[in-house]
């Protein structure tokens, strides 16, 4: 069974010393907007685990900018 992509990263932008990303979630159809940073340090916030992996899994390319108003496909 094919494994289906959640999240696509539609872009992101350094804002001072943290990075906003911008998603967008297939499975409930609507955008997601936040700091990088603030995904880490937030307890219990409500995201999901698939989440996390996803955005841990795509950290090399977040990092070096990749996405920076390109909105390459993830």
């Amino acid at each position: 069974m094919a494994k289906v992509i959640r999240f696509t990263i539609l872009w992101t932008e350094q804002l001072m010393e943290s990075r906003r990303i911008h998603l967008f979630d297939m499975k409930t159809q609507s955008r997601i907007s936040f700091n990088h940073e603030l995904i880490e340090r937030a307890p219990k916030w409500t995201v999901e685990k698939e989440l996390i992996t996803f955005l841990q899994s795509k950290e090399r390319k977040i990092d070096s900018g990749y996405y920076d108003g390109k909105k390459h496909a993830s």
